[in-house]
């Protein structure tokens, strides 16, 4: 037995007080990359090379890129800040400053000094939890200047982060921007640009970041369900208008328009027609793939096979409609059996919590059904309960079936909490509302209503009506109105309009406001000043490629910060964040070192002319004992790379590689082999791959196939696109290819092409070995 509640609330948004202080509209710029100095880097030289790869998602050309000075302001690099935090009855939005807030904790602001996942945190279990920031920012007040709040955090999943700032001339505090919190517990961004004459004072911002939450408490609050019924003539005639009805109802519950849907049975018109259920299974599934929370009862066309000897058969409905379609659902309550036969749902709108008690045709009097649907009442006698059935009242407002009477008279009536009946079956509209006695000798209204608009003639079978069931808490009342998406019509001609769309009392349970959890958690809060102060500026830069300038003259030991504007040929700009970096000491002169004796090349055939392209990378690779050569002393460097000796070379210049049992064996390399080591080790190591089983240890090397072992082995993960038009950009080595020319390790032949089926030589493997440990020791 699956028991779960489902919930809805609606969250309290906050209207943004002026499209001005919106976040900016989003370009096609993306975050400078591989930015150097790093983030705060420390002993930085006083004459730095700003430098950063700058993209452009469209690929076109960046025409200008200009790298400035900026101030931040956080508790790292400021002493011109405090912050408080507060707990309070009302939004803090709403009231003023509150001076009675409590200074943040040592520990907390160091929480919030920097970007690094530690977090300052603030709770409440049924107020707004807030955290107030005032920064000095006096000393960069220039004209022009550029003032940005930023925040990162997290709230609860089910709460709403909201940044504002005081607004000095208004008096009152301004809504910048807001997001929702996640259920992945994932960290949220806000930032906003503020106006200097209405939001700094005496050189002060006061910002604030607060949690809203969820309105939970939300006695007053209109809410909806639909009731759709009686598809049977859809299934079998006219499947377009339940994919109508499917369509509009997957449209307006995304945005609201109600919470939950009932069906009160006759899913299909012929039991045997299995083309029908799969109609209403498509339907069904579309449904659930959209999250509608909903609940179905069987008609007596979803479980009488033989109508004539009356023979309930539910296996076909619990194969389309049955527990194992709901169970998981969080609405889901309980199933009397496994067929679904008679179940009910449990949700809650705000405060406002509801049992929908869904009993099937052809059981729904058997004292199984009463003896197990007084049960469920009673637990759940604290909510308002809806009792579907598919036969209840006719269109004269009669009860037609011992059925229906005996279902009235044992579970309606003993149970206070049964609000109303909702039935289908004959044709039409109508409502009743009953009077019923209390044990306790009171009297209370029970609302009992028929729809079903599908006539009994095919020219009235395609309708399309349901309706939506509109819940007012402040007056206690209940608006249904009828409407077709197919038709786009609202309350079926051949009914009396009375009885269509009408408003009836609907006395809904007390309620009590329940706990209502908010928080509020800073991991990094910044105001961020963007100055006009120029430091340098780059034309015409293609999008991955890296952007430099040098920032001459700094003073020691000092704290420098920086940005960088992007702009293109539509003249669209973005700003990046601002980077800071701290100068070490004056370097120095270093003095002038002896001229090195000439050395004696270590292969014959390698000498400083000849290749003098390769020779000293060559010497580096023999001087750390990576290459040999051949035993005539030679390095034959004009020769194709056997992919044996490039294996023999990644565990020269990588020691840490080594084999281990078991062994997945190459044909041709067995053990034993001359070099069975170290292939076996850069195998294990995912470096090389064979090819049928076999190695081929004395194949050649071809370049494409070197990109990927010195990206392997290597673990380059430089981020860049190359421009080689003679790669497949969609082939399998272009990533590795990108990663090489983005390192700077391969920049392509004089012609500008790759030659990625050509074979490498001994001496451009050596060369691009020797670029390949320069930069991961530089990484």
């Amino acid at each position: 037995m699956i028991k779960k509640i489902f919930t809805t609330a609606a969250a309290l948004t906050l209207v943004l007080t002026n499209a001005s202080l919106a976040p900016l509209a989003a370009t096609t710029f993306e975050d400078p990359s591989n930015v150097k100095p790093a983030d705060y880097a420390a002993d930085v030289s006083l004459n730095p090379t700003l430098e950063a790869i700058i993209k452009n998602a469209s690929g076109e050309t960046i025409n200008t890129v200009d790298f400035k000075q900026g101030y931040k302001y956080d508790f790292a690099s400021s002493k011109s800040m405090t912050a408080f935090e507060n707990d309070s009855v009302d939004n803090p939005i709403s009231v003023a400053i509150q001076t009675d807030a409590t200074p943040l904790t040592g520990t907390k602001i160091d929480a919030i000094a920097a970007n690094d996942s530690k977090t300052a945190i603030t709770k409440s279990n049924n107020g707004f939890p807030s955290q107030r920031f005032v920064v000095d920012v006096s000393k960069n007040m220039a004209a022009g200047n550029v003032i940005e709040i930023y925040w990162e955090g997290k709230t609860l999943a089910n709460g709403l982060a909201n940044l504002s700032a005081w607004d000095y001339k208004a008096g009152n505090w301004v809504a910048l921007s807001q997001k929702e919190g996640n259920a992945e517990g994932k960290e949220i961004t806000l930032s906003a640009e503020i106006e200097v004459d209405r939001f700094v004072r005496d050189g002060q911002v006061q910002a604030m970041v607060h949690d809203s939450g969820t309105v939970t408490n939300s006695n007053d609050k209109d809410f909806t369900m639909l009731w759709f019924t009686d598809t049977q003539y859809y299934a079998e005639d006219y499947p377009e208008i339940w994919t109508s009805m499917t369509d509009w109802m997957i449209a307006e519950f995304k945005k609201g328009k109600f919470e939950y849907a009932m069906h009160t049975g006759d899913l299909i018109n012929r039991y045997e027609e299995i083309e029908q259920w799969e109609i209403a299974k498509t339907n069904l599934d579309r449904m659930d793939a959209a999250n509608i929370p909903y609940g179905v009862l069987a008609g007596n066309r979803d479980v009488m096979p033989d109508r004539t000897q009356k023979i309930y058969d539910y296996s076909r409905f619990g194969q389309y409609a049955g527990v194992d379609r709901f169970k998981d659902k969080p609405w889901f309550g309980e199933a009397m059996n496994e067929e679904n036969q008679n179940h009910y749902d449990l949700f809650s709108f705000g405060d406002h919590d509801f049992i929908m008690l869904y009993l099937g045709f052809g059981k729904d009097g058997s004292q199984e059904t009463v003896d197990w649907a007084n049960k469920v009442l009673k637990q759940h006698a604290d909510r308002n309960a809806i009792v579907g059935m598919h036969e209840n009242i006719n269109s004269l407002n009669q009860y037609v079936t011992d059925t229906a009477r005996t279902v009235n008279r044992e579970i309606v009536n003993p149970n206070e909490n049964v609000k109303m009946v909702l039935s289908g079956h004959h044709h039409g509209a109508n409502y009743r509302v009953k009077q019923v006695e209390n044990a306790d000798g009171t009297n209370r209204e029970v609302l009992e209503v028929l729809a079903n608009h599908q006539g009994n003639l095919p020219p009235d079978r395609g309708q399309g009506y349901l309706r939506l069931l509109t819940f007012d808490p402040t007056d206690e009342t209940l608006d249904f109105v009828s409407y077709s998406p197919y038709l786009n019509d609202y309350d079926f001609d051949q009914f009396d309009p009375a009885k269509e769309s009408f408003t009836a009392n609907f006395d809904l349970a007390d309620v009590e406001a329940k706990p209502n959890p908010r928080q509020i958690e800073t991991d990094y809060l910044a105001v961020n000043i963007y100055t006009d102060q120029a430091i340098g500026q780059v034309k015409n830069v293609k999008s991955g490629d890296k952007a430099t300038v040098q920032w001459k003259g700094l003073n020691e030991k000092t704290n420098y910060q920086w940005y960088i504007t992007m702009i293109n040929a539509a003249g669209e700009n973005e700003k990046s964040p601002i980077y800071q970096f701290t100068t070490g000491v004056k370097e120095p002169d270093p003095e002038p070192e002896p001229e090195p004796e000439p050395s004696k090349p270590t292969f014959s055939d390698v000498t400083p002319e000849k290749p003098d392209w390769a020779y000293e990378a060559i010497e580096r690779m023999a001087g750390k004992g990576i290459i040999q050569g051949y035993p005539d002393k030679t390095f034959k460097w004009r020769n194709s790379i056997e992919r044996q000796h490039v294996s023999l070379m990644f565990t020269r210049a990588l020691p840490e590689l080594k084999s281990k049992p078991p062994y997945k064996l190459f044909s041709d390399v067995p053990v034993g082999y001359k070099y069975f080591e170290p292939i076996m080790a850069t195998q294990q190591a995912g470096i090389v791959e064979g090819y049928d089983n076999k190695f081929r240890p004395a194949g050649m090397l071809t370049r494409q196939e070197m990109a990927k072992v010195l990206v392997v082995a290597f673990d380059i993960n430089a981020k860049g696109s190359h421009k080689f038009p003679d790669v497949d950009p969609n082939g399998w080595s272009d990533p590795y290819i990108d990663a090489l020319y983005a390192a700077g390790i391969t920049v392509g032949s004089t012609d500008g092409k790759f030659n990625p089926k050509a074979d490498v030589t001994r001496a451009e493997f050596a060369v691009f070995m020797d670029r390949a440990l320069t930069y991961t020791k530089k990484q």
